[in-house]
């Protein structure tokens, strides 16, 4: 009695599994399916931002190509600044792993300058993702930070943090209080100088952009060279 008992239950638990596999498979068909139309759209976003700009973005020609209706973007994105954020989600994400390939024991500087020439491999190499980053960051004030956003900004900022810590760059308030905006200031430049490079570059002749890549190196040097030194001084 007490075995036939044992085995209905058995039977119930083995049915009850079967029915939970079932639908986790369901669930999961589901959402590889939410993600694989996610990118569909997102292809398409990108498509039109690169070629219109943030501000003609329109979800109505992303419908369009992507072959949806405008309504059914709502299920995936709240509105043209949520489908930008998400295409620089996936940039920085791309740029993070880039940086996460420079040695950690490099010093500060040689860590300097070799994300920055990272950002301009990745650059040449990722000219879309590069441009959905700086429209991003020009819409910046209505848009949130994402985690991927502040890693980036962290990895950067890092980087100076520690030259400032062990002696190699030079805060332009020596006495240290406001060693936290100076970092601020160089991480900017340092981002502005590696932005403007690549933009630079991919607006110019082949030829031309050629020479530019052999000389990129020297002037990352030179902007992370003048840092150990006083650069609060204005040189007449």
């Amino acid at each position: 009695m007490h075995d036939r008992h044992v085995e209905r239950m058995e039977r119930r638990l083995s049915r009850h599994d079967c029915r939970a596999e079932r639908l986790e498979r369901r669930l999961s068909h589901r959402e590889r399916r939410h993600s694989d139309t996610r990118e569909e759209i997102l292809e398409a976003a990108r498509e039109v931002l690169l070629e219109r700009g943030a501000a003609d973005l329109s979800l109505r020609e992303i419908a369009r190509r992507a072959g949806f209706s405008p309504g059914a973007l709502y299920k995936y994105f709240d509105n043209k600044d949520d489908v930008i954020k998400a295409l620089a989600d996936k940039a920085m994400g791309l740029l993070l792993a880039e940086f996460g390939n420079v040695p950690a024991k490099l010093p500060p500087d040689e860590r300097a300058l070799e994300m920055g020439m990272a950002y301009l491999e990745f650059a040449r190499h990722n000219p879309e993702d590069v441009a959905v980053i700086a429209m991003h960051e020009s819409t910046l004030h209505a848009l949130p930070f994402s985690n991927e956003h502040r890693l980036v900004e962290e990895a950067v900022t890092g980087v100076f943090k520690d030259g400032v810590a062990q002696g190699v760059f030079a805060p332009a308030d020596a006495a240290g209080a406001g060693a936290a905006d100076d970092v601020e200031y160089m991480t900017y430049g340092a981002w502005a100088l590696v932005q403007g490079l690549a933009t630079f570059e991919q607006q110019q002749r082949p030829a031309l952009a050629e020479k530019l890549r052999q000389k990129q190196r020297q002037l990352l040097r030179v902007y992370i060279n003048g840092l150990k030194r006083d650069w609060s001084v204005d040189v007449d």
